[in-house]
């Protein structure tokens, strides 16, 4: 993708809405593994659903008021640097999600009777389908360096070699989780949870340069606060309101 970014020069809105597309099923998808935060308890608010919606929140604003701040380009004296840990931030707020799903393959290497990794995980169709994943869930934090890259004047060189650094934020945590999860079983829907809330943070940042470009003005950090917390507020409206079905 950054290339491809470099070759055509295609408007990083392009990249970002087809990043927005992956999130949106990325998020539905670590929901589910997040069992809905918890809204099939109803008002109960147990141990469990209080944690997940915590963690939730946690996610959320971790990578919302990390990654809030973004420099204006005069006044970047080490701009180069920028486009690199803001990226990092969002792969480490994906990898959240990552951590999950590597306790749900370590334990369940635990304890299978398969005498192979791919029996383990369901097959060559499940092995497919998790390369896959990990390829194209990597690309959204891709789209977001590509974005900051593009407005620092990155050489292509740099681009690259930065991107192998933001690609070990994205993957390494999903090792950890796989390896502690081998020797202690841990509720993976935790981690879900937590990375459901950075999630919806990253979309934020995804849709960015989209809102960004349109009027050629910056959002101010505390717009950037304002927003974070309008969209965080939408949010458990409708799961306040789904609670009741419960």
């Amino acid at each position: 993708m950054v290339a491809l970014s470099n070759i055509t020069q295609v408007n990083t809105r392009y990249f970002s809405a087809y990043a927005l597309g992956l999130l949106f099923w990325f998020f539905f998808d670590t929901m589910n593994d997040a069992v809905q935060l918890g809204v099939n308890d109803g008002y109960a608010f147990g141990f469990h659903q209080t944690g997940l919606v915590v963690l939730f929140i946690t996610g959320f604003l971790l990578v919302a008021l990390l990654g809030g701040r973004s420099p204006r380009k005069q006044s970047m004296a080490k701009a180069s640097i920028f486009p690199l840990l803001l990226a990092m931030l969002v792969g480490l707020g994906m990898s959240i999600h990552g951590i999950g799903e590597g306790l749900e393959f370590g334990g369940t290497a635990a304890g299978t009777q398969a005498t192979s990794v791919l029996d383990a995980i369901g097959g060559v169709g499940g092995g497919l389908s998790y390369v896959l994943h990990k390829l194209l869930e990597s690309t959204i934090v891709i789209v977001v360096f590509v974005a900051l890259a593009r407005t620092q004047d990155l050489s292509i060189r740099k681009q690259l070699w930065q991107t192998v650094i933001v690609g070990l934020a994205f993957g390494i945590p999903s090792v950890i989780g796989e390896a502690v999860a081998y020797y202690v079983p841990i509720d993976s829907s935790y981690f879900f949870a937590m990375g459901g809330g950075a999630a919806l943070s990253v979309i934020l940042q995804v849709i960015r340069p989209i809102f960004e470009e349109n009027n050629g003005k910056e959002v101010t950090y505390s717009q950037w606060i304002r927003i974070s917390l309008a969209v965080l507020l939408g949010f458990f409206l409708l799961y306040g309101a789904a609670l009741f079905h419960s």
